[in-house]
C-alpha cells in the first residue's frame, strides 16, 4: 500500500471514528464535529509528514484552510462567551 493511501484510509478511519463517538454520545453542535476532525486530520499528518515536497505542500494547503476554520470557530465561540 502507498503513503498516500495509508494517509487517506487513516483519515478515514479516523473521521468515522469521531462522528461514531459524537452521534453515540448525543453531541448536536457542528463546531464540535469540526474542531476534532480538525485535531485529528493535523496529527494525522504530523504522523505522515515524510511525504515528498509536492504532497507536503499540498497537505499544507488544506491545513491552512483547516487552520483559518479552526479559528473562525474558536472566534465565534469567544463572541458567544463574551455576550453573556
Amino acid at each position: 500500500m502507498r503513503i498516500y493511501n495509508k494517509l487517506i484510509f487513516s483519515l478515514v478511519i479516523a473521521f468515522c471514528a469521531i462522528n461514531i463517538v459524537l452521534a453515540f454520545f448525543g453531541q448536536k453542535d457542528l463546531s464540535v464535529y469540526f474542531l476534532a476532525q480538525a485535531l485529528a486530520f493535523f496529527i494525522i499528518t504530523l504522523v505522515y509528514s515524510y511525504l515528498n515536497t509536492r504532497a507536503r505542500a499540498a497537505l499544507n494547503s488544506l491545513s491552512l484552510v483547516i487552520f483559518a476554520g479552526f479559528l473562525v470557530v474558536a472566534l465565534i465561540k469567544v463572541m458567544e462567551i463574551m455576550q453573556k
